[in-house]
C-alpha cells in the first residue's frame, strides 16, 4: 500500500467521529444570541447613566466576552485532551515522543481528545458564519485568515492521528487567550486595571506565542519531525504532510509577530500614561467592526 493510500485510509477512519463538529457550531450560535440577548435585556433594564447604554460599545463588550468563555472552554478541554493524548512521552520538554509511532495511533483515542478537537472545530466554524447570519461582530481579513489556518491544523491534527503534536501546540496557542479577551473588556469598559490586565496578556502572549511556540513547537514540527520519522521529507511517501502543517504553523508565527508589534506599540503607550493614545492605539488593532464603527 502507498503511503498516499495510507494516509487516505486513515483518514477516512476518523473523518466521521469529526461530524459533531457541526452540531457543537450550531450549539455555539445558539449560546451566544441567548447571551447577547440576556446581557442586552440586562443593559436596558438599568436607569439612565448606568450600564453600557452606547450600541457599538456593547457589542465590542458582548464579543469578548463571549470569547472569554470560549476561551475558558478550550483551555479546560485543551488541559483534559493533553494528559490523555499519549502515554507521557509528548510533552514539552520532550517533543520527539510526539511522533513515534507516526503514523499509527499510540493505543486507543481517548474521547477527550475527541472532544477537544469537535468542540474547537464548532468555535472556530461558528465564527466564520456568525457575521453572515446577523449575530455578532464582523472579523477582518486576518482573523479569517487566523480562523481558517486554525481549522486546517486541527484537521490535520486528527484526521491523520498528529493528534500528540496537534494538541500540545493548541493548547499552547490558548495560553494567552483568555488575558487578551479580559483585557479587551476591561479596556472597553474603561476599568481602573485596563493597564495591568494588558501588561499580564502581553506577558502571556510573549511567552507562549514569541518564545515558547518557536523554540518548542517550530523546532519540533520543521526539525524533530524528520528526524524520528525520516519518510516526512521523502516526495512520495509523507513530505506532503509535512510542507502542509508546518507552512499553516509559519504562517501563524508570521501573524502572531505582527500582532505582537502591535501589543509592544499598546504597551509603550500605556507605560508612558498617556490614555488618549493608548487608547487611540487600541482601537486601530481591533481585529473586529461593528456596524456602528
Amino acid at each position: 500500500m502507498s503511503a498516499i493510500r495510507e494516509l487516505l485510509n486513515i483518514a477516512a477512519a476518523n473523518a466521521p467521529s469529526l461530524l459533531p463538529t457541526f452540531g457543537y457550531a450550531v450549539v455555539w450560535l445558539f449560546v451566544r444570541f441567548f447571551f447577547y440577548a440576556v446581557m442586552r435585556a440586562y443593559w436596558r433594564s438599568k436607569p439612565a447613566g448606568k450600564g453600557i447604554k452606547d450600541v457599538g460599545l456593547q457589542e465590542k463588550v458582548l464579543e469578548e466576552s463571549f470569547a472569554i468563555l470560549g476561551s475558558l472552554v478550550a483551555t479546560v478541554l485543551g488541559i483534559e485532551a493533553f494528559r490523555h493524548s499519549d502515554r507521557g512521552s509528548c510533552g514539552l520538554l520532550n517533543t520527539k515522543g510526539c511522533f513515534v509511532g507516526w503514523p499509527n495511533a499510540v493505543g486507543p483515542r481517548h474521547s477527550s481528545v475527541t472532544s477537544y478537537h469537535v468542540v474547537e472545530l464548532g468555535w472556530y466554524l461558528h465564527y466564520l458564519i456568525k457575521h453572515p447570519l446577523g449575530i455578532g461582530m464582523e472579523d477582518n481579513l486576518q482573523m479569517h485568515l487566523h480562523h481558517f489556518s486554525t481549522i486546517a491544523l486541527l484537521l490535520i491534527s486528527f484526521t491523520l492521528n498528529l493528534y500528540r503534536s496537534g494538541v500540545l501546540v493548541l493548547c499552547l496557542l490558548n495560553v494567552s487567550n483568555p488575558f487578551l479577551h479580559v483585557a479587551k473588556v476591561v479596556h472597553y469598559v474603561e476599568a481602573p486595571a485596563d493597564k495591568v490586565t494588558f501588561l499580564l496578556f502581553a506577558v502571556a502572549f510573549f511567552v507562549s506565542r514569541i518564545v515558547v511556540y518557536p523554540l518548542v513547537v517550530l523546532r519540533a514540527t520543521l526539525v524533530e519531525s524528520w528526524q524520528v520519522h525520516p519518510p516526512f521529507l521523502v516526495a512520495d511517501q509523507h513530505l506532503g504532510v509535512y510542507l502542509a502543517a508546518n507552512v499553516l504553523l509559519l504562517l501563524l508565527m508570521g501573524m502572531q509577530l505582527q500582532w505582537f508589534a502591535g501589543i509592544v506599540r499598546l504597551l509603550t503607550k500605556a507605560l508612558a500614561g498617556d490614555k488618549d493614545q493608548f487608547k487611540k492605539e487600541g482601537k486601530a488593532h481591533d481585529y473586529a467592526r461593528t456596524k456602528h464603527d
